[in-house]
């Protein structure tokens, strides 16, 4: 089965999403679970209506066999953040199945990893995918061997741009 990530991979929410949270000085200081309830807070209409989609990503989920692809993307609230992705993801026409992740879980620890493949820009992910047996495979948009949180492909992992050679 192949596995990809929303954020980073589909649509680039980043950016939008961490805006006003870059803008205070201290954020460095605050604890994660003052993080989580901004992420938690946050417009993910807006969000997801405003943010770039990444090299091509919708034209090419909507060209896999979605009984072979899913999307497997975090969340930190089913309400908000969850219900937008979905119906952002059904109004593209994209009918891969979605399986939200809850911030508190790994992604393995949702779905079974052992012999599956992992598309992602996160290479922490990447990382626990593998301890299980999965085989991962770093989204890396700007070709630069750094994922979304600056953290350097260390492990050469195998590397793609968009999402093309999972076209059927």
């Amino acid at each position: 089965m192949l596995y990809i990530d929303f954020d980073g991979v589909i649509l680039d929410t980043e950016g939008l999403l961490f805006k006003e949270w870059r803008k205070n000085p201290d954020r460095h200081l605050l604890p994660e679970s003052e993080k989580i309830k901004y992420i938690q807070a946050a417009d993910w209409e807006y969000i997801l209506k405003c943010s770039e989609i990444m090299n091509d990503s919708v034209y090419y989920l909507k060209n896999m066999d979605p009984n072979k692809s899913f999307i497997l993307t975090k969340i930190h609230s089913l309400t908000n953040e969850g219900s937008s992705k979905i119906k952002w993801i059904r109004d593209q026409g994209i009918m891969q199945s979605v399986i939200l992740v809850p911030y508190v879980l790994r992604k393995c620890d949702v779905v079974d990893a052992e012999g599956n493949i992992l598309v992602d820009d996160c290479l922490k992910n990447l990382d626990e995918w593998t301890a299980h047996n999965g085989h991962p495979i770093f989204f890396d948009y700007n070709d630069d061997d750094y994922d979304s949180w600056q953290q350097p492909n260390v492990k050469c992992y195998k590397k793609i741009k968009d999402l093309s050679k999972f076209v059927k």
